[in-house]
């Protein structure tokens, strides 16, 4: 009888092991299946955020042997410019006219008139097909794209 007995207590034992067992294991399913789901709906925002962004590539050439590079400067998709992206890393003073933009200071280096013909100014290009193309309009007007590379030098 007392075997019987030891029998019933190691199953009632075993049956609460069981049991505690089972809690635990649903209770962290729980908990994996709730931060899955955050988890989750923080990456669905953060691809839509990115979907409304561009990275590009953004050299300043301060015409003295200095040039500084911001890669991957994310821009809003809508009104991703030169002009913007430009002011998204540097300190900007520019003049809007009904030909565009024309930026007039980078970092405090600011154009230089002198004279009539001659001077110092902050002038745009673009890497196309391996080569600087000077911007093609004025620096708010062109569109950029994901993985454009620019440049900003100053020039005589």
């Amino acid at each position: 009888m007392g075997e019987k007995r030891l029998g019933l207590k190691a199953e009632k034992l075993l049956v609460l092991l069981l049991l505690a067992w089972a809690v635990a294991a649903t209770s962290a399913a729980s908990f994996l299946y709730i931060e899955n789901g955050s988890l989750r709906r923080e990456l669905e925002a953060r691809e839509k955020l990115l979907g409304n962004l561009v990275l590009v590539n953004v050299g300043i050439d301060y015409g003295n042997g200095t040039v500084t590079w911001y890669n991957n400067t994310p821009l809003p998709r809508e009104g991703a410019t030169p002009l913007s992206a430009l002011v998204a890393v540097a300190t900007v003073e520019y003049k809007v006219s009904g030909m565009g933009a024309y930026v007039t200071s980078v970092n405090g280096v600011e154009e230089k008139i002198l004279s009539k013909n001659e001077g110092y100014s902050w002038l745009w290009y673009i890497f196309k097909e391996g080569e600087w193309v000077i911007g093609p309009v004025a620096a708010d007007a062109f569109k950029l794209s994901d993985g454009d590379t620019i440049m900003w030098r100053y020039e005589h």
